[in-house]
């Protein structure tokens, strides 16, 4: 145990215990504080890119694999031919 994990054992034994209703009223509101941390550090950035996006005018290109194939073809067309019909 280093030197300061020591002084903070210490510095609680000195402080008088708290009421139950204060200390879970603390960490109720901890709490809340944690999640609307999370929720801003998981969307705040997104926000501020799509917003970015809309004031230059950009469209973001779809990642979605259901639009335009790129020349990839399609599974069963793995070279981007063009399907035939059955052969006469």
């Amino acid at each position: 145990m280093n030197n300061f994990q020591r002084l903070e054992e210490e510095e609680i034994d000195r402080l008088p215990d708290l009421p139950m209703g204060i200390a879970h009223n603390v960490n109720s509101t901890l709490g809340g504080m944690r999640t609307l941390g999370s929720i801003v550090e998981l969307y705040l950035a997104k926000i501020f890119d799509v917003v970015t996006m809309m004031a230059r005018g950009e469209a973001e290109q779809s990642s979605n694999s259901f639009g335009h194939t790129g020349g990839h073809g399609s599974p069963t067309e793995p070279k981007g031919e063009v399907p035939r019909g059955p052969k006469s």
